[in-house]
């Protein structure tokens, strides 16, 4: 069974059908749309750091550097004018993430602990004011975006990323498979490695097992898919700009993920949306909502010390 635990396929059966209805209900509304859009792809964001930090033990401040990237990599790879294929840009984008995920992890898991968390957030540092100080892309203003891809596969096309709904789908579909492709990652063999690996990495070592191959390539995956998450924000606003690189956002996804709970993965969609929705209610309430929002953000971790999922998960197993 893909899903063994019962509070994951109560999420699983609740959240997914009704995002599929949302939409319906809000069909005179683009702005709630666009909104919870953006939402889903940050969740995407925040289920890459939260596989990397909570399965595999690689705390790291530089997950954004991918996010930006991934924007960044379709102005310079795609034709300016021209509407390429979306399938075919995503497969290129990720593939040129995890080729420079491949060298970035091979000098920074060398480290470990404090010391990974310094030399991931100087990496980060680096792509932001390279980008933020080069002329060339944009500056601190960034780069437009003015065609958006199109989606045919063999002459049919499913979505129309110009219409806010279709990519609101689009973006639910992206969910969706990343929450499937890792639940099949963490139940295979190579998922149980890496459990291991977290749980007892000398026992491991022993065991025969190469812990930096393992981790290289966990690092790879979860960098490929930030850079994934990147590229449909900068679709969804046709934008790309530094503030997407900044450490702000490796942090924010980083608090989305404990409150969430922490390698839980469905529960960085959880945190995601708690989190979001906080912000936009409290900052339409109060011109101080950044200090009820720190304080709210500081109860909930002290009373949801597993995350929001694992206190779910502690109460619907129990009663199990």
């Amino acid at each position: 069974m893909l899903f063994n635990k019962r509070t994951e396929r109560i999420f699983f059966w609740v959240f997914f059908p009704l995002a599929l209805l949302m939409p319906l209900f809000l069909a005179e509304n683009t702005f709630f749309v666009s909104k919870l859009t953006s939402i889903m792809i940050f969740a995407l964001f925040v289920m890459s750091l939260d596989y990397l930090v909570g399965r595999c033990g690689l705390i790291t401040l530089g997950h954004a550097m991918f996010y930006g990237l991934g924007g960044y990599l379709f102005w310079m790879i795609a034709p300016e004018y021209e509407a390429v294929n979306f399938w075919v840009y995503t497969f290129y984008i990720c593939m040129i993430a995890a080729a420079v995920a491949l060298i970035i992890g091979f000098l920074v898991l060398r480290t470990s602990g404090i010391y990974m968390i310094m030399i991931t957030l100087a990496f980060a540092q680096m792509a932001f004011y390279f980008f933020s100080d080069s002329i060339e892309f944009g500056g601190t203003d960034g780069l437009f975006i003015y065609v958006k891809p199109e989606t045919s596969i063999f002459g049919l096309s499913f979505f129309d990323l110009d219409n806010p709904t279709h990519f609101y789908y689009l973006c639910l579909l992206s969910l969706f498979n990343t929450l499937i492709f890792f639940r099949i990652l963490i139940r295979s063999r190579f998922g149980r490695v890496v459990d291991a690996i977290h749980e007892n990495p000398g026992r491991t070592t022993a065991l025969g097992y190469n812990i930096f191959v393992f981790r290289l390539m966990s690092y790879v995956i979860a960098s490929a898919l930030g850079a994934y998450a990147g590229y449909l924000f900068t679709l969804q606003y046709g934008f790309v700009n530094p503030s997407m690189l900044a450490w702000t956002t490796s942090g924010s996804a980083l608090v989305m993920s404990i409150l969430g709970g922490m390698g839980s993965i469905y529960g960085a969609i959880l945190g995601t949306f708690v989190y979001e929705g906080l912000h936009y209610v409290l900052e339409h309430l109060t011109e101080h909502w950044m200090l009820f929002m720190g304080a709210l953000i500081i109860a909930m971790v002290m009373v949801f010390k597993n995350g929001i999922a694992g206190s779910m998960e502690k109460l619907l197993e129990k009663r199990t």
